[in-house]
């Protein structure tokens, strides 16, 4: 659990301090010789190879990382595993084809960015030829809904439900006091 931890953390630190002038393994992009990242040629190419596959839906990497990390470090089974596996790759899929449906490309630094990487930029040129942009953005939100339902297990149902409850009883609370003033 710790070791998952630091890894997210480094994770997170090389997407934060990411330079496109940094040179990275496989990547000939870079024109700095020290990598101005600060998990180094590492986390340099940890950054350019996520920013390239994911764009900025990469720093829901980290976030995953981190929650395995939570239930390894108190020792706690994750229920139906491949479910949540296929609900965060879902996430992951769908955030980077939103951000390249409503963003698209970034200029950031020295050339242009794709904001939902490669795969973003994939399936949401696929979505868009058959349902356009705006038809596109819907079935993307409404995929993530299912992804977040999949890798989470939150129930909508029992979360308005709580909504609901809390609504009810701050209302008639305030009811009581108002009367109590009156």
């Amino acid at each position: 659990g710790v070791a998952l931890f630091a890894a997210a953390l480094i994770w997170l630190i090389a997407l934060a301090t990411y330079d496109a002038n940094d040179s990275a393994w496989f990547f000939s992009t870079g024109t700095n010789e020290i990598p101005a990242n600060f998990a180094g040629r590492v986390g340099a190419f940890l950054s350019e190879l996520s920013f390239q596959l994911l764009g900025y839906g990469s720093y829901l990497i980290p976030a995953a990382i981190a929650v395995a990390g939570w239930h390894y470090f108190w020792c706690r089974a994750i229920d139906a595993v491949y479910t949540k596996l296929v609900g965060a790759a879902m996430l992951f899929g769908c955030s980077s084809a939103l951000l390249h449906l409503t963003v698209g490309r970034v200029d950031f630094g020295p050339r242009a960015f794709r904001a939902g990487g490669y795969l973003g930029e994939w399936l949401g040129g696929f979505m868009s030829e058959y349902l356009s942009r705006t038809g596109s953005v819907i079935v993307v939100l409404a995929l993530m809904v299912a992804a977040v339902i999949l890798a989470t297990q939150f129930s909508f149902g029992r979360f308005f439900s709580t909504m609901f409850e809390l609504l009810k009883s701050s209302l008639a609370h305030g009811g009581e006091a108002f009367s109590q003033w009156r």
